[in-house]
């Protein structure tokens, strides 16, 4: 959630701790996702359902100013009717991690799924939701970037509703876990300062994020769906579109 504090030198580090390459990731032309109608009823319980079978797939999470595929893959995917947008984040951990359990903590020092959102290019607005690995939720409409600390968002609700469900055991590093998912609901009415009326063919910027903490890793790994040509998830201008499509 906040801007990465490992900088473009520590991650340089990093990389070079994994032996992997390093190439510095080029600025490049937004791409254009799809947020398809749910077929059904989406039940969020951390289970995905057939209905997420029709959901374009996102798999392709880059470590912010790199060419470089994080250690733990991940991949997402967006749905959304007429009442809410629809989240889906499926991640790899061998570790997983949480201890924070309150709404709207810092919940960016555990393991934990981000969505970015920025509706209306022509406004400053745009939005943040987070999910950790315990079930926890943070929610935030940023008026303008840089406008202040981000405890001046936290007050604002959305009634965002999330779970998760984990194929290993939450904070036990001595064993080996597989991974989690986050399943998220947003109600559309919760974007109305910056899309009052959320209609077919339109297009948003969006990112999808993603801490990862580990044991197994030689440090914190971010990873963003979005092209970040800079150690930071709140490059807007470089977020990529979504648009709600049939």
């Amino acid at each position: 959630m906040r801007r990465i504090v490992l900088g473009a030198v520590l991650l340089g580090l990093l990389c070079a701790g994994c032996g992997r390459p390093q190439a510095t990731l080029k600025s490049r032309k937004p791409r254009l996702f799809q947020c398809r109608r749910a077929p059904g009823k989406i039940v969020i319980d951390g289970q995905l359902e057939p209905a997420w079978e029709r959901a374009q797939v996102l798999d392709d999470f880059r470590v912010p100013g790199f060419e470089l595929r994080p250690l733990d893959l991940a991949m997402a995917r967006m749905l959304w009717d007429d009442e809410n947008l629809y989240v889906a984040v499926t991640m790899e951990d061998r570790d997983v991690y949480a201890v924070k359990t309150q709404h709207d903590g810092q919940l960016w020092l555990d393991d934990v799924a981000e969505v970015f959102l920025k509706p209306d290019e022509a406004k400053h607005i745009y939005y943040e939701f987070e999910v950790n690995a315990a079930g926890a939720t943070l929610d935030m409409l940023i008026a303008r970037r840089g406008a202040g600390h981000f405890d001046r968002w936290w007050p604002w609700e959305s009634s965002i509703k999330a779970k998760v469900s984990i194929q290993g055991t939450l904070n036990e590093w001595r064993d080996s876990d597989k991974g989690w998912i986050a399943e998220i609901a947003i109600p559309l009415a919760a974007f109305k300062d910056a899309a009052p009326k959320v209609q077919l063919g339109d297009r948003w910027r969006f990112a999808i994020c993603r801490y990862n903490y580990s044991v197994y890793l030689p440090g914190r790994e971010p990873s963003s769906t979005a092209p970040l040509t800079r150690a930071d998830f709140h490059r807007h201008e470089e977020y990529d579109f979504v648009e709600f499509a049939e």
